[in-house]
């Protein structure tokens, strides 16, 4: 199988933040996330239809009729497969496919209202509701009923009848003791008598209704004894019970059979509702998110109006900042992006990368349009990665991630590095861009780096796009708002394609200053510019 991207990829570009954020109901629609697989290039088709569904409920007003569904469904796979393997289920067991088949029920009644395009059918299966539900009660319970079979309701028909016998027995010598003794027995039917009344004491110790339960040094308690009669029926009622549970085990173990029998339908009923489940889970986070269904097409392309990076978002609005959206319009293999520190470069790289994982997952992407190819892998490097286990530095774990992209780029890729080559001396580190940009200019991939070097760009074939910038402020709002927080504030971040030029613009200053670094540092620095 195709290695869509790495782990350390999808922390990167936040999709493993963003996919954690799609939740679907049932543990089935749960697995159908977790097998969830990229649809790549060559299938546009399949991934339009993906997207239709998901727009279908959208649209639909039935989608809260079918999440309150969702909410009863539980996990009877086990319970399916002990089945399968001619186990007897309990009645608990047994239960849980009857709710089952009552939810497929409901639940198909509401998608066959819906009119969506190549949605699988649920296959209701009625001849088996009624194996669980003879009495045709159309109650969510579920108990072995008399009507099963003939010997069943015999077998507890006289058993409730010995059980009548009994206790009549039984009442009848309590109301003879209690009558007979002048005294009230309990609940447990039992009578406590003072030792003091020693007549008493020893004419009910001679009773053969009767029996000492249990004595201390004042009192004697004295309870019910069963006679032959009651011994006799009880032991009727014991063997009836056996000839119960026997009748049960036979019932149940031919209901288990006859769920083996629908296994295949009642598997793919959980599947159904397993893609229904996470198509609905989409469509929320869709609307959650405010997120578009992008365009796809097959020529190597990536527009973006008004993208997001939806963890980036999140985390601004609980500090109430406002996220600044980003235009994107990638027409060449490799673009570059310029720009200061803190311009938001990173950022970004990092949404590309979100918006294209997105719609490769068929989902929709969070901006007010968007059309792009899909990709068969994608790669990003930034700055942070370096790695501990290996023992590598930035540069190191760098060139391992440039590496691994360089090698798949004979299919289509998106290759996002983040200031490639920084962790070097500049002058090799300028050798290294640019022969890598000469490299993957020539390949059916999209390339996007941020970089400080100068004469990247300065090529026909790659385009340049560059971070809008610093607006300073005036003097006198500057001297009074010097802080390293302001810079959000006089930053454009949006992206501007420039032709290439020798130079990228140098910020640095200009944040110093902001940042409230002393005016005889920053003017003792421009002169060495200079």
């Amino acid at each position: 199988m195709k290695r869509f991207m790495t782990e350390n990829t999808a922390k990167n570009i936040n999709f493993d933040y963003i996919f954690s954020e799609v939740k679907p109901i049932t543990e089935y629609g749960i697995k159908k996330k977790q097998e969830a697989l990229p649809f790549f290039k060559g299938q546009e088709a399949d991934l339009k239809n993906e997207f239709n569904k998901i727009r279908a409920f959208i649209e639909n007003r039935k989608r809260r009729d079918i999440i309150d569904v969702l909410k009863h469904i539980k996990n009877i796979y086990e319970t399916i497969e002990r089945a399968n393997k001619n186990q007897v289920l309990d009645e608990v067991e047994l239960f849980e496919v009857k709710n089952f088949l009552i939810q497929v029920q409901r639940l198909d009644k509401i998608l066959r209202g819906i009119s969506i395009n190549n949605l699988k059918q649920l296959t209701p299966l009625p001849q088996l509701y009624e194996l669980l539900d003879p009495s045709h009660e159309n109650l969510n319970t579920f108990y072995i009923y008399d009507e099963y079979t003939e010997k069943l309701k015999s077998v507890r028909n006289e058993k409730r009848q010995v059980e009548k016998d009994i206790k009549k027995l039984k009442t009848d010598i309590k109301d003879d003791v209690q009558k007979k003794y002048n005294i009230k027995l309990s609940t447990r039917d039992e009578a406590t008598i003072s030792k003091s009344q020693k007549e008493k004491v020893e004419e009910m110790s001679m009773d053969t209704n009767l029996r000492v339960s249990g004595e201390n040094y004042l009192n004697v308690i004295f309870k019910i004894k069963n006679n032959e009669s009651i011994d006799l029926l009880e032991q009727k009622y014991e063997v009836l019970s056996r000839e119960e549970e026997e009748e049960e085990y036979n019932i149940r173990q031919e209901i288990s059979s006859q769920i083996k029998k629908y296994y295949g339908v009642l598997i793919e009923n959980t599947r159904v509702i397993g893609e229904t489940d996470y198509i609905i889970a989409k469509a929320n986070f869709a609307q959650k998110t405010n997120s578009v269904e992008p365009e796809i097409i097959s020529e190597l392309q990536l527009d973006v109006k008004g993208g997001r990076n939806l963890k980036l978002e999140k985390t601004l609005k609980e500090k109430h900042v406002e996220y600044v959206p980003v235009d994107l319009n990638l027409r060449k293999n490799v673009i570059c992006i310029t720009g200061a520190n803190m311009g938001g470069k990173t950022v970004s790289l990092r949404m590309i990368g979100q918006i294209a994982a997105m719609a490769s997952y068929g989902m929709f992407v969070p901006c007010e349009y968007a059309k792009l190819c899909l990709f068969d892998h994608i790669y990003i490097s930034v700055g942070d990665d370096q790695s501990i286990e290996k023992g590598l530095s930035t540069f190191g774990a760098e060139i391992v991630n440039l590496k691994e992209a360089l090698e798949n780029s004979l299919d289509r890729c998106l290759i996002l590095v983040d200031e490639l080559a920084g962790g070097t001396n500049p002058k090799e580190g300028y050798a290294i861009t640019k022969a890598v940009v000469n490299y993957l200019k020539k390949k059916d991939c999209i390339t996007v780096l941020t970089t400080h070097y100068d004469n990247v760009a300065n090529d026909d074939e790659v385009q340049n796009l560059q971070v809008a910038g610093l607006k300073l402020p005036d003097e006198a709002d500057l001297f009074v708002n010097r802080s390293i927080e302001q810079i959000s504030k006089y930053m454009d971040y949006r992206l501007i394609e420039v032709k290439y030029k020798s130079d990228i613009p140098k910020d640095a200053l200009k944040i110093a200053s902001i940042a409230g670094i002393y005016p005889e540092i920053i003017e003792d620095a421009e002169n060495y510019i200079n």
